[in-house]
């Protein structure tokens, strides 16, 4: 039984290897330059499946509806019309479609910090005047307390039909 479960898994790896390292020859336009072996061959299929509806979606955007952003986080016609000049930013796909790894080693998000705009914030804030360091400090504070701010949440709907 081990032994059976052990050649499957071999198999299944071999296959995923190969899925990932060979290149169909729709994806070998400039296009697709920075997703190869980056991004799944789904995710590269479903892309170009979509890229083919540029040329629509760009004469009637409000057709898009944007469903392959919203169903794969992968981008969508309209969004894909910007890049038919150039190459679609590996920063456009979910980092889902990115994990090409068949082990459950490295599967964590990649580490997000924003200490460099808290810097960058902090210095600005510095060169600032009074007003604009008052008016910063009031736009951190609604971001930082958003319980605080002067917003209030929507009126509760009231059942009107009797019971």
């Amino acid at each position: 039984m081990n032994n059976m479960i052990t050649l499957q898994h071999t198999e299944i790896k071999a296959s995923f290897e190969t899925s990932t390292h060979i290149v169909e020859h729709v994806f070998k336009v400039t296009l697709y330059k920075r997703l190869l072996g980056m991004v799944s061959r789904y995710a590269l299929n479903q892309i170009a499946t979509k890229f083919e509806c540029v040329h629509y979606a760009s004469k009637n955007p409000s057709c898009c509806g944007c469903v392959m952003r919203t169903i794969h986080s992968l981008p969508c016609a309209c969004e894909l019309s910007k890049y038919v000049v150039g190459t679609i930013p590996l920063e456009t796909i979910h980092t889902f479609w990115r994990r090409l790894s068949f082990s459950d080693q490295g599967l964590s998000e990649p580490q997000v910090t924003i200490t460099e705009e808290m810097e960058t914030i902090s210095k600005q804030f510095e060169e600032l005047d009074v007003c604009g360091k008052v008016t910063l400090k009031s736009k951190l504070r609604e971001i930082v307390y958003p319980d605080l701010n002067s917003m209030c949440p929507p009126p509760e709907k009231v059942n009107t039909k009797g019971t």
